[in-house]
């Protein structure tokens, strides 16, 4: 047993001096990147710096020499137009175009009907729309037509209908979508 024992203590100093240089070279890498990231630092923070700072300044000085030479009068009137052009561009974002309900009236009118009155209210996004069918089936396929339409009437009511010398007048308002109106 004896023998035994002895072995497994000669395993054991074998094994620590397989290790032994393992710390000490964990250290000196680890010196070496700490070294390498200071080097990195101290490069960025006193070479690349100045000379991003040195590019800022001639860009600096570049601006000022073309604002000299640019009238007063000319940057204000640049200004003028420029605050003109973006007040546009916000107007013209928020305009309401009424010209594409004539398109889609004419999309989704059933050829057997036509419309004798149109009242328009873009604050309300609605049509009252009266108008002639043919008889109650081409009243109905114009109702279905309104309701295919989901891109651009959200929902429609149907007021009045009554026959009127064998034809259906009617009168129809239709709810229209908010995108409907913008460009």
């Amino acid at each position: 047993m004896a023998q035994f024992s002895q072995n497994v203590s000669d395993q054991i100093m074998k094994s620590d001096n397989l290790g032994s240089g393992l710390p000490w070279k964990l250290l000196a890498f680890s010196i070496f990147v700490f070294a390498l990231s200071l080097l990195v630092y101290f490069g960025l923070a006193f070479g690349y710096e100045t000379f991003l700072n040195n590019q800022i300044a001639a860009t600096d000085e570049e601006t000022q020499a073309l604002s000299q030479k640019i009238s007063s009068d000319s940057q204000a009137k640049f200004v003028d137009v420029y605050s003109r052009l973006s007040n546009f561009k916000t107007l013209l974002a928020g305009h309401v175009y009424g010209t594409k309900v004539f398109p889609l009236l004419e999309k989704i009118t059933y050829p057997s009907v036509y419309y004798n009155n149109i009242d328009l209210s873009v604050d309300d996004r609605k049509i009252v729309l009266s108008g002639i069918a043919l008889n109650f089936e081409s009243l109905s396929r114009q109702l279905a037509l309104y309701d295919a339409e989901k891109t651009s009437i959200e929902s429609y009511i149907l007021n009045q209908s009554r026959v009127v010398e064998n034809k259906v007048n009617f009168r129809v308002t239709l709810i229209l979508s908010s995108k409907l109106f913008q460009k």
